[in-house]
């Protein structure tokens, strides 16, 4: 049977972080992939993880469609915290790499943040392919939250399989998807995880909940993004 995290482990992580970051994860770097889309990234899910990963001592790259900065979306719902980190980012948020630039092997793990742009410009799309499976084949850890997951909906190994086909696996669930989602997304995101064969699971609506299956990791919705920040830091220092 396959690790997996569920709602008690995340609740665990996100109230006793420390453990995590006693430990010490290899040196390198961390690459976020953030939507370029008109409806935006979100901000929360960006910065948790950033912060997480670089008290730790990771280095964090941003990376986009074309290298477009993108929109930051959900700014209205940050916390003191966030605000500080943002405050050191703006520079570098609006100077992501382009992901035809990029080389998986210079990264340890990937994340993609949620938000509405993922739906529109990072579902199959070809670079975020490229990339996400040639670090998910080298035993990688690949991460998502929210509706970040949309970038590996249609992801394929070498072998031809999708990556997320017969995985345990979370993302924005329907219960928690609203009017505007329903009528502009091109896609609910269970749906297509379900129909690409994936195992999807769910909290009640707005509960943290993070799902492990080997080295794919993914958070639920926004509360979820701590602590799949903090099971990432994990699984880095213990070298999976």
């Amino acid at each position: 049977m396959r690790p997996t995290f569920t709602l008690a482990t995340c609740l665990l992580l996100a109230g006793l972080s420390l453990s995590a970051q006693a430990q010490h994860p290899p040196d390198g770097k961390v690459l976020f992939i953030l939507s370029a889309h008109e409806h935006g990234y979100w901000l929360p899910e960006v910065l948790t993880p950033y912060r997480i990963l670089t008290e730790a001592g990771l280095e964090v790259e941003f990376a986009s469609p074309g290298g477009a900065p993108g929109v930051q979306a959900g700014a209205q719902m940050m916390n003191a915290q966030e605000r500080r980190t943002l405050a050191g980012l703006t520079d570098t948020l609006a100077r992501p790499r382009k992901l035809a630039d990029v080389d998986p092997d210079d990264y340890l793990a990937l994340y993609v943040p949620g938000g509405a742009g993922p739906m529109f410009d990072l579902f199959d799309h070809a670079q975020v392919n490229r990339i996400t499976a040639a670090m998910y084949e080298d035993d990688k850890p690949v991460a998502a939250d929210c509706h970040g997951p949309a970038a590996f909906a249609a992801v394929r190994l070498s072998n031809g399989e999708l990556m997320i086909q017969d995985k345990q696996l979370t993302a924005k669930s329907n219960a928690e998807e609203g009017d505007w989602a329903r009528e502009h997304y091109p896609f609910l995101l269970e749906d297509k995880l379900k129909d690409g064969a994936g195992q999807f699971s769910a909290a009640a609506p707005y509960s943290p909940w993070v799902v492990r299956d080997g080295n794919l990791l993914t958070g639920q919705n926004p509360a979820s993004a701590g602590p799949l920040a903090t099971t990432l830091l994990e699984m880095l220092a213990a070298g999976e």
